[in-house]
């Protein structure tokens, strides 16, 4: 059995400096990680279940890796497992054993950073650490291409549906609740069982959308 007199986790292994002439070191060096990690909670020692792969930094250090590299979630955990490089940026040297198999670990890291990071912080802390970077602190770029994702083709029949949907679930009924007074007699609810399957409809003839109306 061959040991290695240093460790991968350590700073003076060999390859830590083969890595830190790469470009991905040269990334690695440009990151503030300790303030990245203070804008996650605080994680606890491993508990019972499946074991937890990174650490804050590790786990800032994969969403950079997935727009570096533009790759899959998959094809990132496939490059993470084979890779060195990339395990000296999240700080996860692997076992020549152990592989991560979860090929849905990016997905939830995303979760996890949307539910428990203020971005706002997260902006200013890079904000801080590029400021002298930045020939023209004084302009702001933004992406063009975002939209609206609750925009669609008004049609006749959604218009209807979400004028009764808002009368009745956010107006009348609320209302009976906070006065304590029975709803009055209507169709709603059997219309609200008829919606969807309309709504499933390839083909939405005139005389089915008359019928709605």
């Amino acid at each position: 059995m061959q040991k290695e007199l240093f460790q991968p986790q350590e700073t003076f292994h060999p390859k830590w400096y083969i890595f830190k002439n790469l470009e991905i070191g040269k990334l690695y060096d440009s990151l503030p990680w300790q303030a990245l990690s203070d804008c996650l909670p605080r994680q606890q020692g491993q508990g019972k279940g499946a074991p937890r792969w990174l650490s804050n930094q590790g786990i800032f250090g994969m969403m950079f890796l997935k727009h570096y590299l533009n790759c899959s979630d998959k094809k990132l955990i496939e490059r993470f497992n084979t890779d060195w490089s990339l395990q000296f940026f999240c700080q996860k040297v692997l076992k020549d054993n152990e592989q991560i198999r979860d090929v849905n670990l990016p997905s939830r890291i995303r979760s996890y950073m949307a539910t428990h990071m203020d971005f706002d912080q997260v902006q200013a802390v890079l904000l801080h650490h590029w400021k002298t970077d930045i020939e023209n602190p004084h302009v702001l770029f933004m992406d063009a291409t975002w939209y609206e994702s609750y925009i669609r083709f008004p049609t006749d029949i959604k218009l209807l549906w979400e004028c009764n949907q808002w009368v009745y679930e956010k107006l009348l009924f609320k209302l009976c609740k906070l006065t304590a007074t029975k709803r009055p007699r209507n169709k709603y609810l059997d219309q609200k069982r008829k919606q969807p399957a309309y709504d499933r409809l390839r083909r939405k003839s005139y005389r089915k959308g008359m019928v709605r109306k």
